[in-house]
């Protein structure tokens, strides 16, 4: 049987320990790239989630137990997990950056996106270590409702990384070593996209990435996070849910047209 190339399990081993660090950090400190991080948690004036009919219970409350909190489990970094929360961040967010309708509608949804950031960084525990890399443009997060855009990352770290590697050879010729420092970071949505050919973000660009906390998940399920790599990775090409988006699009825009 022929050797796998030496890249693609260079690669594999980074992916590996990438995703071991994301179940075993614990870490909730921030690094902050500037003084003015941006907040992209929503207030309590703009949580408008989805309205949902609520039941009256006939006990006046009265010995009634309040419901466990769910666990969130972590998505998965596979092919199958990057096309589950494609197809979500699809469909919540309908190809936008920011809700549009109004908020009083029955059929409006809040959610807050981010354009996601991946590099190799310093060692913490070296404060003379440099990072290995800059930060290279990946895609795009969505948290619907009233989900803190930072538990939509924490949830879809692995398989952010997992992406970042399949579309940044730079970061995967770092060497398996390296993985353990790779980093999320994030900034506000733009309609700007990262091509196959983009070099990393230079040095003002790079002022505005936070590097991304670990937050709680309590009670936030994957099916309300999503994630969508700005280009396909090699050898992955999926679309589906954004095909089907594109054409309501176009639908609506010809229905103003012609009516």
């Amino acid at each position: 049987m022929a050797k796998a190339p030496h890249h693609s399990r260079l690669t594999h081993a980074i992916i590996n320990i990438a995703l071991l660090l994301c179940h075993q950090s614990t870490a909730f400190t921030t690094v902050l790239q500037h003084s003015h991080p941006v907040t992209l948690t929503p207030s309590s004036s703009q949580r408008h989630a989805k309205k949902k009919a609520v039941k009256q219970s006939g006990s006046g409350g009265f010995g009634v137990a309040k419901p466990a909190a769910k666990t969130a489990t972590t998505v998965a970094a596979d092919k199958n997990a990057l096309e589950s929360q494609w197809d979500n961040f699809a469909s919540i967010t309908d190809l936008e950056i920011a809700p549009k309708g109004d908020p009083d509608d029955d059929d409006y949804r809040h959610f807050i996106c981010a354009d996601v950031f991946v590099r190799v960084g310093p060692d913490a525990n070296d404060s003379e270590s440099k990072a290995l890399t800059g930060w290279y443009r990946t895609g795009k997060v969505v948290a619907a409702d009233d989900i803190d855009i930072q538990a939509s990352l924490t949830l879809q770290k692995g398989l952010i990384f997992w992406t970042s590697v399949h579309m940044w050879p730079q970061l995967a010729s770092k060497g398996k070593d390296a993985a353990r420092f790779l980093q999320l970071g994030f900034m506000a949505p733009s309609m700007t996209m990262a091509a196959e050919t983009d070099s990393a973000l230079d040095e003002d660009e790079a002022e505005d990435v936070q590097v991304s906390e670990r937050v709680s998940t309590q009670d936030v399920s994957s099916k309300d996070i999503g994630f969508r790599p700005d280009y396909n990775p090699k050898g992955f090409s999926y679309k589906r849910r954004e095909s089907a988006a594109m054409k309501r699009k176009k639908s609506a825009i010809e229905e103003i047209v012609n009516p």
